[in-house]
């Protein structure tokens, strides 16, 4: 009897550090998914500097206490390109983004829809055409 309770205590053990692994490396994975999306955009590069690894220590980025964004404000930073360059699905915490007065330019993505979470959005003053997808308008903010 004291070995089956070794033996079904052992495996509890190794099942709760298996799940503790698995799960620490997922949280790590999804903040690195939003880093590389952020470098990606190209405009960490171009007129936005970061001294520093953690992209929660950015210029312009927001993040919650597990250190996922909630927040990107690059208001006024001359960043240029397109909208799309910006992974939205890699931001599924995202509640606010502020882009206005670059020099954004071409529609702006479907993809937006996808930050469930976002409650703020500033894209004026810039070249942007096209409308919000509908989808974000009526999810988010009625």
């Amino acid at each position: 009897m004291l070995f089956e309770y070794s033996f079904s205590s052992r495996l509890v053990i190794w099942g709760a550090l298996f799940l503790y692994i698995f799960v620490a490396e997922s949280e790590l994975s999804a903040k690195e998914f939003e880093r590389e999306a952020l470098l990606n955009t190209g405009w960490w590069n171009n007129g936005v500097t970061n001294n520093t690894s953690d992209h929660c220590k950015w210029v312009g980025i927001v993040c919650n206490s597990a250190g996922t964004i909630i927040g990107i404000n690059l208001f006024n930073r001359k960043i240029k390109g397109e909208l799309r360059e910006l992974n939205f699905s890699c931001f599924p915490n995202l509640e606010s983004l502020s882009l206005g007065s670059n020099g954004l330019s071409a529609n702006i993505p479907s993809e937006i829809s996808t930050l469930s979470k976002l409650r703020y959005l500033d894209r004026d003053q810039n070249n942007l055409t096209g409308t919000i997808p509908p989808e974000i308008v009526w999810s988010h903010w009625i």
